[in-house]
């Protein structure tokens, strides 16, 4: 406690105590009046002030004092005591005559500290514990969905190409058969070859008009990084043309050659047409050439009609005529050739035996207006020669 708080509180406790002795007796305020007992104090109540100077009020026990009357209290004022302030207390004081009571005033005092300040607490420090090393990253599991089937092609038609590329430049790899299903796995940027597997253990290239195509075809990813086809081999230099030995130009040429089994033995007869391709011709010749020997011989002229020989004999086993019966055939197993030129052996007294003969149409004069035919004999089996030239384009 501070000194001047102590002289604030002693000066109030002499006011009290001079109040006190100042108030008036009856038996001295004149008459007689009968003798009183002694007067007990009360005993004070008051409600305590904070901070505060609090005048008590007198109260009475009727039980022990019968008849006896206060004086009426004044009410107490609670008046507050300023520390370090020079501000007087007021103490109440009754009116002159009343009874004896002796007035106390009591002095509160208390000091209140001001509250300290709460420290608000820091956080614990937690010690870092060792540093984990942060493993893979976890896989974000994606929805499962149906897969979808493999894309295939089907080969159309048989021995279809398949090449180590996509193009005709690259190498032939091999030839499948039409129905050939094989697994696509991807396709050049145009689309229009598909590399698949697998043929003969490796991956080929197929053409996409030579197949058909099943499965979901937009999920077939292009190839990248395509080797590009290899170089075509070099070419060879082409060889010398040869100037071609120039032909003549024959006014005739044969048309048609047959042969049929001699009618005589060991005889060459080579008969002939010559015509323009409808009528018969007159005056041209057959040059025959024996090649062993060289020889020649011309035959007689051609005539301007035709002339008919059997070939084979009807079955009836009747005579046959054959400018009646050969150009309008009715006997049946009857076969007829006509002609309008001929050549044998017998004119010139030459046996055919094994040998090569040419036969070429010459004009009158003998100079020959066809190329050759060579016709072969043999004397085992002789045989008869027909010939047709025409002149005719």
């Amino acid at each position: 406690m501070s000194r001047r708080t102590f002289e604030v509180l002693l000066a109030v406790l002499l006011m009290a105590a001079l109040v006190s002795g100042c108030s008036g007796n009856p038996s001295s305020a004149g008459g007689s009046v009968a003798a009183a007992g002694p007067t007990r104090t009360p005993r004070p109540t008051w409600t305590p002030v904070y901070d505060g100077v609090t005048v008590a009020t007198p109260t009475l026990d009727p039980t022990r004092y019968p008849g006896l009357q206060l004086p009426t209290p004044l009410p107490a004022t609670p008046q507050q005591l300023v520390l370090g302030s020079n501000e007087p207390i007021f103490v109440p004081v009754g009116p002159p005559g009343g009874s004896g009571v002796q007035t106390v005033v009591v002095i509160i005092v208390t000091a209140t500290p001001p509250p300290s300040p709460t420290p608000t607490p820091l956080p614990p420090t937690s010690t870092p514990g060792p540093t984990a090393t942060p493993g893979p990253p976890t896989l974000t599991p994606t929805p499962s969905q149906t897969p979808l089937p493999p894309v295939a092609v089907t080969v159309k038609t048989d021995k279809t190409n398949v090449r180590t590329g996509p193009g005709q430049g690259y190498p032939l790899a091999a030839q499948l058969p039409a129905g050939t299903k094989i697994t696509v796995l991807g396709r050049n940027r145009a689309g229009t070859w598909w590399k698949v597997c697998c043929v003969n253990g490796g991956d080929v290239w197929i053409a996409g008009s030579m197949v058909t195509v099943e499965g979901p075809i937009w999920t077939v990813a292009e190839v990248a990084n395509i080797p590009p086809p290899p170089p075509p081999p070099p070419t060879k230099a082409p060889p010398p043309t040869v100037a071609p030995t120039p032909t003549f130009a024959w006014p005739f040429r044969a048309e048609s050659v047959q042969s049929y089994p001699s009618q005589g033995d060991n005889i060459l007869r080579v008969g002939a047409i010559a015509y323009n391709g409808a009528a018969p011709l007159w005056g041209y010749k057959l040059r025959v050439r024996r090649l062993s020997t060289g020889q020649e011989w011309l035959s007689d002229g051609s005539q301007a009609l035709w002339y008919w020989e059997p070939l084979q004999f009807p079955l009836d086993g009747k005579r046959v005529v054959p400018s009646f019966d050969c150009p309008v055939i009715k006997r049946e197993g009857l076969q007829c050739v006509k002609y309008n030129v001929k050549w044998d052996n017998n004119q010139v007294s030459a046996p055919p035996g094994d040998d090569v003969w040419e036969v070429s149409i010459t004009d009158g004069a003998g100079q020959p207006l066809s190329s050759p035919v060579r016709v072969e004999t043999n004397a085992a089996d002789p045989k008869w020669y027909y010939i047709i030239f025409t002149n005719r384009p």
